[in-house]
């Protein structure tokens, strides 16, 4: 095992904060907003969001979910430690949703609690004595799963209705997935809701994120926002799109349709 030898004690930032998510709680908007920032943001403050640091770690998981392979992971996990620990920050803010995949079930029937609780200590092995720090969002569960859905409809080329998705979902809940993956981990886990900051006197998305990380208030306030991104199809495309995904075309052109759906979301009304 490449974790077999003792790590070297930690040499580099004084905060690792890893944001993994999970998909479809505001991650975008959020990462958005640190890639619009990131040149503003006070000195040793350091973001990442969901880019080529982390980019070789999750194209490993993804490999790893298809065709078991630890090895690579384990070899990225090290790697991903290595470029963080070599940054010259005092703070360090990675955001990346697909860490432990990129989709609420693997094709082996595990979902994407039991991922992150296979994948997120791996990631803690390879940082060792590092000050690493895990958060999450959640949000109401069935705007959740529908969102999901969604989702899935547009990128993995889903044909069912939403019913029928969901009761494939049934081991899918917020308590019983955070609590495994607390379990699995012996670093921080900090949880917060995606609705206490759209619901803020002045709302934000990921401004507890933010606050936890270290930014001041004024500081927030005063750093350019992100317009909405990664919008919902309404209903129509939706629709439009399940029948698409039914054809069992090849996954090039039913992406190419997908893609042609989003960008001209205007045709489809209601």
């Amino acid at each position: 095992m490449l974790f077999g030898k003792r790590a070297q004690p930690w040499s580099g930032p004084k905060r690792v904060i890893l944001h993994c998510g999970f998909r479809k709680t505001g991650t975008t908007t959020i990462q958005e907003w640190m890639r619009l920032n990131a040149g503003q943001l006070p000195h040793g403050f350091v973001v990442s969001a969901r880019d080529e640091l982390t980019q070789p770690f999750r194209q490993a998981v993804s490999r790893h979910i298809r065709k078991p392979d630890l090895k690579s992971v384990e070899r990225e996990a090290l790697a991903l430690r290595a470029a963080i620990e070599g940054m010259n920050a005092e703070t360090v803010l990675v955001s990346d949703e697909n860490l432990f995949g990129r989709f609420m079930m693997a094709d082996d029937g595990r979902n994407i609690f039991d991922l992150a609780a296979e994948i997120l200590p791996l990631l803690e092995r390879a940082f060792g004595d590092a000050p690493l720090e895990f958060v999450f969002y959640t949000r109401e569960q069935d705007r959740w799963l529908r969102s999901a859905w969604a989702q899935d409809v547009k990128r993995a080329g889903v044909s069912q209705p939403f019913d029928q998705w969901r009761s494939a979902m049934s081991s899918i809940s917020w308590e019983t997935g955070l609590s495994k993956i607390t379990a699995a981990l012996t670093a921080p886990v900090h949880v917060f809701r995606m609705e206490d900051d759209l619901s803020a006197s002045d709302p934000l998305m990921g401004r507890a994120l933010f606050d936890f990380a270290g930014l001041s208030a004024d500081q927030i306030a005063t750093l350019e926002r992100p317009g909405r991104e990664n919008e919902s199809l309404s209903a129509a495309a939706l629709n439009f799109l399940l029948k698409v995904n039914a054809l069992g075309l090849a996954q090039d052109d039913r992406r190419k349709v997908a893609r042609l759906v989003e960008e001209n979301r205007g045709c489809f009304v209601a």
